[in-house]
């Protein structure tokens, strides 16, 4: 299960990681989070809370930059009018 806990676990354990880590295994766990959530405001709610989450964090690994623009691409993507 994707829930916010683990979700949250997952990007810690990227954070901490000593080898550099690819933004998919990042990628990989945004998803599995926002396809738990129903619909397009269920899952725009779901990814406030993820930002909201990580937003206090303070690291110095070169990885909380790329996780931040993973999250705000996610944002946009949520922000896009569908066809």
């Amino acid at each position: 299960m994707a829930d916010l806990d683990h979700t949250l676990q997952r990007f810690q354990g990227l954070l901490l990681a000593e080898q550099p880590v690819a933004i998919g295994e990042a990628e990989d766990a945004i998803w599995a989070y926002l396809s738990q959530a129903q619909g397009l405001s269920a899952q725009v709610d779901a990814l406030e809370r993820l930002q909201e989450a990580v937003r206090p964090w303070d690291s110095h690994s070169p990885f909380l930059p790329q996780l931040r623009a993973a999250l705000d691409r996610h944002r946009t993507r949520l922000a896009e009018p569908s066809a």
